[in-house]
């Protein structure tokens, strides 16, 4: 399992995707990659970037991929074959996602795949509400501590359907796998936090038009 800090990492390289644009305007992966790189290093991942660029495939993803793989000392001779891995996941998550799917949505799933998330458990994620790359993050973070696959996606679709933040998604992972931690079994556990959440939802009023007054147990009474 991923420690916290890598999940953080994974966190901000997301983040950093969604960004990417406006900080491009300065300087793009690819024009770091090129001033990082060996020349014939940077030919052979430019010429893959454009490769698979044509299929649908981003390619700033794989320009970072490959600064972090130098940052890391990666041999230059296992650099681009590396980075080639990557852009098939990136092709899987897209296969999953559909053709739509944004650059950090595609990332997330990318990283889910490496950590061993079924394409089929991408594409179960529910397609009528905004595919969180949070969500996808989550679901990895579950299957990786051992909940059932259907109990994850299970508990995801629920809490998308109640369109939750994306910070509190990770905050679901997060409570399963203390309760884990703590020694209850997987599925009991994911059992026990979907259960304290039906709780919360149960305790929360219906939806107030603005303006209005906050509907207290003795207007509810008065009615």
């Amino acid at each position: 399992m991923r420690s916290t800090f890598t999940t953080l990492a994974i966190f901000v390289l997301v983040s950093s995707a969604v960004g990417s644009s406006a900080v491009g305007a300065q300087e793009t992966a690819r024009d770091r990659a090129q001033r990082t790189l060996a020349p014939d290093v940077f030919a052979e991942l430019s010429e893959l970037a454009t490769e698979v660029s044509a299929s649908g495939v981003p390619d700033e993803p794989l320009y970072n991929k490959a600064l972090e793989g130098a940052a890391k000392r990666v041999p230059p001779a296992r650099l681009v074959p590396a980075v080639r891995e990557y852009a098939t996941r990136l092709g899987e998550a897209r296969r999953a996602f559909g053709a739509g799917a944004s650059v950090p949505l595609l990332v997330a799933g990318a990283d889910a795949l490496q950590r061993g998330v079924p394409r089929d458990a991408l594409q179960s994620l529910p397609s009528d509400r905004p595919r969180s790359p949070m969500a996808v993050l989550a679901l990895t973070e579950l299957i990786e501590s051992g909940v059932p696959r259907d109990r994850a996606i299970q508990l995801l679709r629920e809490v998308m359907q109640q369109r939750a933040r994306d910070d509190n998604m990770l905050d679901i992972s997060a409570r399963v796998r203390r309760l884990i931690n703590q020694g209850v079994p997987p599925a009991d556990a994911i059992e026990r936090v979907r259960q304290a959440l039906q709780r919360n939802r149960d305790n929360v009023g219906p939806a107030v038009p603005p303006g209005s007054e906050p509907i207290t147990r003795d207007r509810l009474q008065n009615r």
